[in-house]
């Protein structure tokens, strides 16, 4: 059974490799995402400290009509109106700012044979997040914003730990 874990997650790579080496650029749908549960499996630590942050309970932030306000839902969720939360076949919890609201969706890269190599990880879409992505929700389009402070954000806002 090992084994065919192992050749299956081996031809998994191989044909992710092939397709993201293809020397012609074409239209690819957008990965899906799988969210945070899947995550924790190899990031224990840093889904922990994830788990304590504000990030987590941001859906739950939202009172009344701001459950449903677009606007609200964007910054608030992971996926919105991208294939995440909300999307028809919604049977992940992607409510609150997840890995993947930063880190883009995961179902290509989630693989521990992708994962462990850097520049697969990112050709299969895993995204190194910078603060031009934080500002896209903490910014003055926000009825919260009291201001932005990326390298505290980081240790206080997201999780305390880079890898495990």
């Amino acid at each position: 059974m090992k084994l065919r874990i192992i050749f299956l997650a081996g031809l998994s790579a191989g044909i992710l490799l092939t397709a993201f080496s293809a020397g012609e650029e074409s239209e690819r749908p957008a990965p899906a995402y799988v969210g945070a549960t899947k995550c924790k499996v190899c990031h224990l630590g840093i889904f922990n400290s994830w788990a304590g942050t504000r990030h987590r309970e941001a859906m739950s932030s939202l009172q009344g009509e701001e459950t449903v306000d677009v606007t609200c839902l964007e910054c608030h969720t992971t996926g919105f109106g991208a294939g995440g939360y909300g999307a028809d076949a919604d049977i992940l919890d992607l409510g609150g700012v997840q890995c993947e609201a930063c880190h883009g969706a995961g179902a290509l890269y989630s693989f521990s044979s992708i994962m462990t190599k850097p520049e697969l990880s990112s050709r299969a879409g895993l995204v190194t997040p910078d603060s031009l992505n934080c500002v896209k929700c903490h910014n003055a389009k926000s009825p919260t914003f009291k201001g932005f402070a990326y390298k505290v954000g980081l240790l206080t806002g997201t999780h305390s730990r880079k890898r495990d």
